[in-house]
């Protein structure tokens, strides 16, 4: 629908309705069924797409006002507004929800945005969230409402989000500090003076340019030290930090009533890890010593937005020599192509991202900000948070031309309103363009485009032309020219086979200079070299090696470093965009380095390069999500063999990112060991299913017997988790112990081509499952599997019945098996099952146990294993050696079925070193055994993986460097055994 902008003005100009709907309580007075208007009726049979759902929405909307309402609304509405109406129905789905839950708000769309009026009310904390969003809501409805009349109202609509948000900020904030106050008093320095606190908005917000779906950048900064003077005092660090979790929690938090707006703090000082709230001395402390390029650019738009707006300009005059330099600076170019790099391998080059994607949005901010980075400091009318203000006063400076300024502005000003129409859909944050008809028609109708390819055509045509224009822009920086690396490099890529090298590589100190040599011509002279990489390519390979040359210095020897650097680059040679992306950034580079210190890794990312992506953006990763993305990695496969293949792949990969995220200090052994179980949970759970469906096709189902319902039932089926994977504290070398349980009737038979009995069916359920998570394929195994801890071990059934397991469990367990109770649980199958076996597990561990008896038993156990399992001289073996992991486990299963009965709390925990604190918090043990033991169970997990991942033993020998403190935590842990359990045979070996 194409209205001329004069109609368009008309109409809005004709629907001045009243800001508010008069309520009415009287039913007597709505009329049911009373037709809408024969104009809607029409508007709505009009629109090329869901002009039935549009129709039904006013109706809904119309017959419940009330007759009053319905008089004054129909009375405005005219061709022109029921054209609109119905045109931003059709454009969001969100906005007619709204109307339809809102009705009167009808009365009153083109009233001002921005009235935060039931909010300023509320008593209680739950009042305040519950009317802050209605009050979001409202003011959406009308800026949706007002922004579709045409292109003109871009700027209005920019203004009115903003406005919102800042309104809405104020609110919480004096909400918050009313909140605050009440309960620890004003922030006061040593002088007794307020300590002022302000929050400066960044991104779009600092911008004045908030996007109908966006997220605000908020850095929360307060004046200096001190302590609150209320009833319960706060040192001000943390008196702030409540503050601003309190903030953002009245924000962003989602609930029934939905959210506020998304708060994103990671452009923070140090980013996730540094404290959510700031003084202002070690924000400008922060800049000085390790701001980075990237962070000038995010300066650029901060904005004191709420709180004390005077002390936040004064933090913005004390960081502006951060952002803008006295000086021509032309280093921003680097730090603009670094993000810029990141951002094109995280999106492709076929995104379909109106933000990141080639020619998008960030495009043409990254243009003004470099511009701005490098001009700014020298003229201050540069210095504009907002983009189009930028993008005039740097054609007011003569740094663009008018004619690119021009092209830039009206480029800018129409993905702005592409990204707004594809917001309002569903209110989410999203610049994906549409990969289907139905939303590209729904585009169009939401910018008032004749048909979607006019709208396909003009965004590809401009995208290709920004792009261009950014790409004459972006400089290349200069070379890397270390002299001894660059000459090295250079000598590789001409010498001649016999040519000495000694001297070149003399610097290095290689073990084997010869080889290295031989290693190194041959890459670069190779054919994939010549062949793969076009001239750029080669320009960044030129950057690469001599880092990598500087870089293999760290490694012992020096050697193994370049060798692994180099089967990586051979690896990447198919994919240019890696080396781009290692070559323009230095950090990533490193970090990737680091990585390769570890062979397993290097061995990894040398099989698999493309898992570089997901290590770039591993921050963004979230466990939370594996079984959403697992669904999506498997709706590709269309048979058994890709699906596990698929399986497979999804595991190896998560299982390398966490490998990673451990070696380089994200994940601690706790963490790795949650998050490795979890992984294996997953795909336990995804194998089970594809067992199900295998025995169901092949033999049946077992029907439900009781009622003569004949349905059938899911299986009866639960899988255990013992040991590491029970514990939730599995490590990158373990397998799974595992126990299947079913319960079924003795005589009960599936019903399939094939009849089995129940147990035979469980069996083979048990069998296939085993099959599935064992069976190499190209992507290898999913996992090794030990099912020796089921009742009567090797010798006895696969899988138990549930009546004889808990038999034997009461009745003939030894004390080792209720040992391993101590770290069992249930992972997946049926619920019922589950449940009674945690209830089970429960009752045996909770049993009244003589102390002595269960000691002498566990001491006995504990001698077998050593006499089996006997330790070289001189080395230490992390897992079995006296006061190792074995040890600390055995005194934790101890301490928990020794007193489990009269604290039956520890029962609900597998997880040792959770144990170890609940017996601490029961005062089982004392803080001092408890910290013993901790620390030595960190230091061996952690060393355990660490030299998994260095392919080494777990032996360590007495003269490896790590030994002396693993002999220190084996004689505390040996220590707290003598005091439980008393003195233990030949504890010299």
């Amino acid at each position: 629908i194409a209205m001329r902008a004069t109609a368009i003005d008309a109409a809005a100009a004709g629907l001045a309705l009243a800001h508010s709907a008069p309520a009415c309580d009287d039913s007597s007075m709505i009329t049911p069924g009373l037709p809408l208007p024969h104009s809607c009726r029409v508007a709505a049979e009009a629109l090329a797409m869901e002009g039935s759902l549009v129709l039904a929405s006013m109706q809904t909307i119309w017959e419940a006002l009330d007759d009053p309402a319905r008089a004054t609304l129909s009375a405005r509405l005219d061709d022109q507004v029921c054209g609109h109406w119905a045109r931003v129905a059709c454009a969001s789905p969100y906005w007619r929800r709204l109307l339809e839950r809102e009705p009167f708000w009808i009365l009153d769309l083109e009233a001002a945005p921005v009235v935060l009026e039931a909010s300023a009310v509320a008593d209680t904390e739950e009042e305040f969230f519950r009317t802050l969003r209605r009050d979001r809501q409202r003011a959406m409805a009308r800026i949706i409402w007002q922004d579709l009349w045409g292109p003109e109202r871009l700027d209005a609509t920019l203004t009115a989000l903003t406005e919102l948000a800042e309104a809405c900020l104020d609110r919480a904030l004096e909400f918050g500090q009313k909140l605050l106050t009440e309960r620890h008093g004003q922030p006061r320095n040593a002088a007794g003076a307020i300590v002022p606190f302000t929050i400066l908005a960044m991104g779009k917000l600092g911008g004045r340019e908030l996007n109908l779906s966006s997220d605000i950048d908020l850095l929360f900064v307060y004046g200096e030290g001190g302590q609150s003077d209320g009833p319960l005092p706060l040192d001000l660090g943390e008196y702030f930090q409540r503050l601003a979790r309190w903030l953002i929690r009245a924000l962003d938090s989602n609930s029934a009533d939905g959210f506020v707006f998304r708060v994103d703090t990671r452009l923070r000082p140090f980013g996730d890890v540094g404290p959510l709230c700031v003084s202002a001395a070690a924000l400008e402390q922060y800049y000085q010593a390790h701001g980075r390029d990237w962070e000038r650019f995010a300066w650029i738009k901060a904005r004191p937005v709420a709180g004390d707006l005077r002390f936040g300009e004064q933090v913005l005059a004390d960081n502006r020599h951060f952002a803008y330099r006295r000086y021509l600076d032309f280093t921003a170019l680097a730090g603009m192509r670094e993000v810029k790099a990141l951002m094109d391998l995280e999106q492709g080059p076929n995104s379909r991202n109106l933000k990141k994607g080639r020619g998008g949005i960030r495009e043409i901010e990254f243009v003004c900000q470099a511009l701005q980075l490098i001009h700014g400091g020298r003229l201050p009318g540069l210095r504009q948070p907002n983009t189009l203000e930028a993008l005039q006063a740097l054609r007011t400076a003569e740094l663009l031309a008018p004619a690119d300024a021009d092209f830039l502005e009206s480029s800018y000003r129409l993905w702005r309103r592409v990204e707004h129409a594809l917001q309002m859909v569903e209110d989410r944050q999203t610049q994906q363009l549409p990969d289907d008809a139905l939303a590209w028609q729904r585009l169009a109708c939401a910018l008032a485009y004749p048909d979607p390819a006019h709208l396909q055509n003009e965004i590809r045509t401009r995208r290709e032309q920004v792009h261009a224009l950014f790409h004459d822009l972006l400089l290349e920086g200069p070379e890397y020219r270390d002299e001894p690396t660059h000459q090295l490099w250079q000598t590789a890529q001409v010498a001649a086979p016999d040519f000495d090298a000694r001297a070149l590589l003399a610097p290095w100190q290689f073990e084997d200079p010869k080889t290295v040599w031989e290693r190194l011509r041959r890459f670069a002279q190779s054919r994939n070299v010549a062949l793969r990489l076009s001239q750029r390519g080669r320009q960044r390979l030129d950057q690469l090696l001599p880092r990598y040359l500087d870089l293999c210095r760290s490694f012992q020897p020096a050697d193994v470093g370049l060798q692994r650097l180099l089967d990586l680059t051979e690896a990447l040679l198919p994919h240019a965009h890696y080396l781009a992306l290692l070559a323009e950034n230095p950090d990533f580079l490193a970090s990737v380095a680091d990585l390769l210190h570890s062979p397993w890794l290097a061995q990894a990312l040398a099989r698999h390069p493309i898992l570089l992506d997901d290590l770039l953006s591993r921050q963004e990763r979230d466990p939370a999500l594996w079984r959403q993305e697992l669904t999506a990695e498997l709706a590709g496969a269309t048979d058994t063999e890709e699906r596990m293949d698929a399986l497979r792949r999804f595991k190896n990969s998560e299982y390398l990112l966490l490998a990673a995220d451990f070696w380089s200090g994200r994940l601690d052994s706790m963490q790795l060991g949650e998050r490795l179980s979890e992984l294996a949970e997953i795909a336990i759970e995804q194998a089970l299913q594809w067992a199900e469906a295998d025995l169901r096709e092949r033999h049946g189902s077992l029907g439900v017997e009781a009622g003569g319902c004949g349905e059938d039932h899911k299986p009866a089926f639960a899988v255990i988790a013992y040991g590491k994977l029970g514990g939730r504290e599995m490590g990158l070398a373990s397998d799974l112990d595992l126990v299947f349980l079913y319960d079924a009737p003795p005589d009960a038979e599936s019903n399939g081509r094939i009849p089995l009995s129940a147990s035979a069916w469980y069996a083979r359920l048990g069998q296939r499952l085993i099959h599935i998570l064992t069976l190499p394929t190209r992507a290898g195994i999913l996992y090794e599997i030990d099912m020796r801890l089921r009742p009567s071990g090797q010798s006895g059934p696969l899988v138990s019945s549930w009546t004889a397991f808990a038999r034997y469990q009461r009745e003939s367990a030894w004390t080792w098996e209720h040992q391993a109770l101590c770290r069992a649980r249930p992972i997946a199958g049926s619920p019922d099952l589950c449940q009674r076996f945690a209830q089970l597990r429960r009752e045996i561990l909770c049993r009244p146990r003589e102390a002595s008896n269960l000691a002498h038993d566990i001491v006995a156990m504990r001698q077998r294993i050593q006499d089996a399992k006997q330790i070289p001289a001189h080395r230490f073996d992390l897992k079995l050696s006296p006061g190792a992991l074995t040890d600390i486990e055995f005194l934790v299963q101890f301490a928990m079925l020794s007193t489990c009965a009269r604290a039956p709390q520890l029962s609900a925990h597998s997880n040792t070193r959770r144990l170890i604190a609940a017996l601490q918090e029961a005062e089982v043990w004392t803080a001092a055994r408890a910290k013993t033991l901790e620390e030595a169970l960190s230091l061996f997990r952690y060393s355990e993986n660490r030299r998994w991942l260095a392919l080494v033993s777990r032996s360590v020998a007495d003269v490896d460097p790590e030994a002396a403190a693993l002999h220190k935590a084996a004689q505390g842990v040996l220590e707290v055994w003598r005091e439980a359990l008393g003195p233990r045979a030949a504890e010299e070996n």
